[in-house]
């Protein structure tokens, strides 16, 4: 019969400040460690993200917000925004930005950003525009599948307008209103800051532009697979917009995209 054999000898200090070193190592890993959290989002949606680099409004935000909860940016990948969706659900990323607030089985963190689509025109042709309805007086170009995105009203409106398409490219979209091909485009407000003044240099006339706020500002949420990761970001980007951070990077993408002559209506 084998017994266990127990020793009386008493710890002695060396071997307890030997186990005391060791926890208090583990505990400085651990704590240096900060959980990785993978995002995918929409294709190319500039200014907010760039593909081929680190950079662009909604991407600056996240980091900030993660890197100051000890979180870190695992990487963004790029699709369509139905591969998105089915990547975050497939569990082979983390967390979708810009979800659709109604992703069934997704988890959903408060807003990062919004979004304020907007009706674009030409100051000099005093287009008549206070109502979704007015739209169908004039020929008009949205981006792709806006009619998805700015409510049933609208939706309805483009069914039966006699004028209206939508194209993919948002750059696109400016040139052809200052190229006097379209009357009126619908577009993001930065998008369309970032993009004409990419192009200013292409536009002959530096024509006025009148902005018209139709829709409502589209809240940009995140989604997650795992309950604790998206509880993780979203208190991230509870901290970071109580913070100066948050204004300071909104402001710094602003001016560095927005230096056009506009009126706004």
């Amino acid at each position: 019969m084998k017994y266990i054999e127990h020793s009386n000898n008493k710890p002695t200090v060396f071997s307890v400040f030997v186990l005391f070193t060791l926890i208090l190592s583990s505990d400085i890993v651990l704590a240096s460690e900060k959980k990785s959290i993978h995002f995918t989002t929409s294709n190319s949606i500039e200014p907010y993200f760039f593909v081929n680099k680190k950079s662009g409004l909604q991407y600056e935000l996240l980091d900030a917000a993660l890197s100051a909860s000890n979180l870190q940016l695992g990487g963004i990948t790029f699709a369509t925004n139905l591969r998105a969706l089915r990547l975050v659900k497939t569990k082979k990323i983390d967390c979708i930005i810009n979800s659709p607030s109604n992703s069934d089985g997704l988890f959903l963190t408060q807003s990062l950003i919004e979004y304020q689509n907007s009706v674009f025109f030409l100051t000099k042709n005093k287009l008549k525009i206070d109502t979704i309805q007015d739209l169908k007086n004039y020929s008009l170009v949205g981006f792709q599948n806006a009619n998805h995105y700015l409510g049933a009203e609208f939706s309805e409106l483009s069914i039966t307008h006699k004028s209206y398409h939508e194209i993919a490219s948002q750059k696109n979209q400016i040139l052809m209103l200052f190229s006097e091909r379209i009357q009126a485009i619908i577009l993001e407000q930065r998008i369309f800051d970032y993009y004409r003044n990419q192009i200013d240099s292409r536009i002959k006339s530096p024509f006025e532009v009148t902005k018209v706020k139709l829709f409502d500002p589209a809240p940009r949420y995140i989604a997650c697979h795992d309950p604790h990761t998206a509880m993780l970001v979203n208190e991230a980007i509870s901290q970071l917009k109580q913070t100066n951070l948050y204004q300071d990077i909104l402001l710094k993408a602003e001016r560095s995209y927005s230096g056009v002559s506009e009126l706004t209506k």
